[in-house]
């Protein structure tokens, strides 16, 4: 039983980390939309067993990266336009709220730690760095919402801004798009700690409203010009893996 038992957590361990590498590959851009997740080829690319494949990829799919499609397998999530539209939409309700909650309950220590976090950003800004750069974007927006006390609320936020760091991957071939990403990232985040060490819950609102339409916008452009993203109005992922 003791053994059975160190299979399984061995198993599990495995797991996440495949699930977490593959996560930043399609972050990345590495892995493209609809590009095929196939347990034989993965065992062998990470030296794993397949079992330990298969509960990764269905990590990969509760995490909203990977979808399983009938008697076609499991392939890396397509994105499109329109489900963009439909995250920043959803985004802009949950991370108000999260942010209010977390903007009266912010510490120096809290702040502190935001503010380090945007000096990293301007010293990766200065290398162009694009791929740390929106690791340090999410990394700035995660430690803001540390501060709300509802984990539903924060498991959500999670979820979309893991779809949505699949996007900013794949926009990072317009080159234009990274550059002017990068200030809009840097600038706004100021803007929202002045408002955070002002204990201003309305003026943080607004700029996380404001940058969110501002990304919305750009990215949406970029993205047009990426030959994995479908750029039509249809019906998001239902109309996409009808197609696929």
């Amino acid at each position: 039983m003791d053994n059975q038992r160190f299979f399984i957590d061995e198993v599990k361990e495995l797991s996440t980390m495949i699930s977490d590498r593959l996560a930043e590959m399609i972050q990345s851009g590495v892995l493209k939309p609809r590009e095929r997740l196939v347990q034989t080829d993965l065992a062998e690319q990470f030296g794993v067993s397949r079992i330990a494949v298969r509960d990764a990829l269905y990590k990969l799919i509760r995490r909203g990266l990977a979808v399983k499609i009938p008697r076609k397998g499991i392939m890396v999530r397509p994105v499109s336009c329109k489900i963009i539209q439909d995250i920043i939409a959803v985004r802009r309700v949950l991370e108000v709220l999260a942010a209010r909650e977390a903007c009266s309950k912010m510490t120096d220590e809290h702040l502190e730690r935001l503010n380090n976090i945007i000096q990293e950003q301007e010293i990766l800004a200065g290398k162009v760095e694009p791929v740390q750069l929106i690791k340090k974007d999410w990394e700035f927006h995660m430690s803001l919402y540390d501060g709300c006390d509802n984990e539903t609320l924060k498991d959500i936020i999670v979820d979309l801004w893991s779809r949505m760091r699949q996007a900013q991957g794949l926009a990072q071939v317009n080159v234009e798009w990274g550059e002017r990403w990068v200030k809009h990232s840097v600038a706004f985040h100021r803007r929202i700690l002045d408002a955070l060490q002002r204990r201003d819950a309305n003026s943080v609102e607004q700029l996380i409203t404001e940058s969110l339409n501002n990304v919305e916008e750009r990215l949406l452009q970029a993205l047009k010009e990426v030959p994995w993203v479908d750029s039509s109005s249809g019906k998001g992922d239902q109309v996409l893996l009808k197609s696929v």
